[in-house]
């Protein structure tokens, strides 16, 4: 039997999006009767169904990373471990840890923000159309990106998009900028009459501020443990950018996508708007009038629905596994 240990951080600022991923790969690992994935969790205690699947280690984010790793280790035999961590939490002795881990013939698998220790990972998954190669030449570890490298589940099918009357917002894991302050007024004061409005509120995020005299017909879905159904069941969304926003794509709802974070994912984004895959804008209230203009041209949802399930066609969790499976020689 192989263990290979999953270690994430989630938090109100952090959000969901790192355990989202693991979940999606640590599933399909455990089809294979060969492979026990089990969970280290830094940050806020969040309850998800999925976890009970598992075996769950949970600590605080004030926990002392390395020494919490270590002493797992001293009563677990892992053969191989996977970090997808939040990039502006700093961990001191990280690279010191990881030579350790080396040295004990551990398998290292980073996701997305471990670039700089690619002289020590064995494979770093970068879920990333836009990741260049070329600043990396001199990288030790097996690089892996592209449209195939997101780690999503598809749990339904998509089906053929036609227009409706329903959109979906969401706002992340825990809407670090405070949109359900004031996006459902400006929402409801600009979208047809007959708009259905299905809010989803994350597990960190706070009650949405509804406008008391509403136009509109609004649904809250309070921590949904999954968005598929409410996803299929959508005609177009507007998301703030991250992995909610993948999970969209790969059904080809026509969507508006927007940075909540500043000018931290303008390279992203700026990529992405060649891509074809949908509309995107630089900040929410621009995301409003693109979604207006969205909801009445469809050839233009059509355009984007139809791009958006030729990139994401290929699954990339499923591309992970396999990519794990050979290092681990399991396959």
């Amino acid at each position: 039997m192989t263990r290979v240990l999953l270690v994430c951080h989630v938090s109100a600022e952090i959000g969901i999006g790192h355990l989202s991923r693991l979940l999606a790969l640590a599933d399909t690992l455990r089809k294979d009767s060969n492979v026990i994935p089990e969970f280290l969790i830094f940050g806020d205690f969040i309850k998800k169904d999925e976890l009970v699947n598992f075996n769950v280690h949970a600590f605080s984010l004030v926990d002392d990373f390395v020494t919490t790793i270590e002493n797992i280790l001293e009563i677990n035999n892992f053969d191989t471990l996977i970090f997808d961590l939040y990039a502006n939490h700093n961990i001191d002795n990280l690279d010191k840890l990881f030579k350790q881990l080396k040295q004990r013939n551990i398998y290292l698998i980073g996701i997305d923000s471990l670039i700089e220790h690619c002289n020590i990972l064995d494979l770093i998954w970068i879920p990333s159309f836009n990741f260049d190669y070329g600043r990396h030449v001199d990288c030790n570890s097996i690089l892996k990106s592209g449209w195939d490298s997101f780690l999503i589940q598809k749990r339904l099918r998509h089906k053929e998009w036609s227009p409706g009357s329903k959109v979906l917002i969401l706002t992340g894991g825990s809407d670090v900028s405070n949109l359900g302050k004031t996006l459902p007024v400006q929402l409801d004061e600009v979208l047809d009459k007959n708009t259905d409005v299905h809010w989803v509120r994350g597990p960190f995020s706070g009650v949405p501020n509804l406008p008391k005299n509403r136009r509109l017909n609004w649904v809250i879905h309070n921590a949904p443990e999954q968005l598929d159904e409410l996803i299929v069941q959508s005609d177009y969304v507007m998301t703030a950018f991250g992995v909610s926003f993948f999970e969209v794509l790969q059904y080809g709802i026509p969507t508006v996508v927007f940075s909540p974070y500043g000018s931290k994912d303008n390279k992203e984004l700026d990529a992405l708007s060649k891509e074809g895959v949908a509309i995107v804008e630089a900040n929410p209230t621009r995301a409003i009038n693109s979604l207006i203009e969205l909801m009445n041209n469809d050839k233009l949802a059509r355009e984007y629905s139809m791009n958006a399930l030729r990139k994401m066609s290929i699954n990339g969790v499923q591309n992970l596994c396999n990519e794990i499976y050979s290092l681990m020689r399991l396959k």
